[in-house]
């Protein structure tokens, strides 16, 4: 592997998704504690998604993706999803040779799952390690390690804040 695969693998990822989906959470955990490098989330509800949407031309109300930004760049589907294993530990890195799939293949078994995510993992809240792993704004430091423009800070905002979405999944009180 060449340094700048290595290096690559080794940056700091943002981890964009539908943070009310259970499947999206767990997934998000099983990434976190195999990182090799820090993984930032972030919700598609939230402004943080609609200010990089804009950026990129990407729709944040699209709920059925998720994205990934690495590099200063922005994947999505399942070219964020093999991506994102580059920067796992090994052996969830060799997720990445679903790159040499058919993307219309790989996207296609990516969107059948995206229709079902909801039922197909239980219910879950996000842990401690998941908790200190969100932001809902850029900082300076974020977008160095992200590559991304400080164009994109927000100028009302001092630091990348730490604001876990609430559940919408929960029982009603009382039931």
């Amino acid at each position: 592997m060449s340094s700048v695969r290595v290096i690559m693998a080794e940056r700091a990822m943002l981890l964009v998704l539908d943070a009310e989906c259970p499947l999206c959470r767990r997934a998000a955990h099983f990434v976190l504690h195999h990182a090799r490098a820090p993984v930032y989330l972030a919700s598609l509800h939230d402004a943080l998604a609609q200010r990089l949407g804009e950026y990129f031309g990407a729709d944040p109300q699209q709920l059925d993706s998720v994205w990934l930004v690495r590099g200063g760049e922005l994947h999505r589907d399942s070219s964020a999803l093999w991506r994102l294993a580059q920067g796992l530990q090994w052996p969830w890195r060799g997720l990445a040779a679903l790159r040499w799939l058919p993307r219309a293949w790989r996207d296609g078994v990516y969107h059948l799952v995206g229709r079902w995510r909801h039922r197909l993992a239980p219910a879950t809240d996000w842990s401690p390690q998941a908790r200190a792993s969100w932001i809902s704004h850029l900082d300076e430091a974020t977008c160095r390690r992200l590559d991304l423009p400080f164009a994109l800070v927000n100028d009302d905002a001092d630091t990348a804040v730490h604001d876990i979405p609430p559940q919408h999944d929960d029982p009603p009180q009382g039931a």
